[in-house]
């Protein structure tokens, strides 16, 4: 995949995962494939969003015929 040009003054929008937050309310966010949380300022932030939940996987089972009776 090639790289994106970018130039400066170019306004980028990034997702990211807050991993903790520091004593002083600064939110520490890891970005993919960065090695390092980096410190932001949470006034930057367009929006916030809680991550989807894991779906349960729905068992299904088929009844045997014969075993039950109709």
């Amino acid at each position: 995949m090639a790289e994106k040009k970018v130039e400066v003054g170019d306004e980028v929008v990034v997702r990211g995962e807050v991993v903790w937050v520091d004593e002083d309310g600064v939110p520490r966010v890891r970005f993919p494939r960065s090695q390092m949380p980096i410190r932001i300022s949470a006034t930057v932030f367009d929006s916030v969003s809680k991550p989807p939940k894991p779906t349960k996987a729905k068992v299904r089972v088929k009844p045997v015929k014969g075993l039950l009776p109709d």
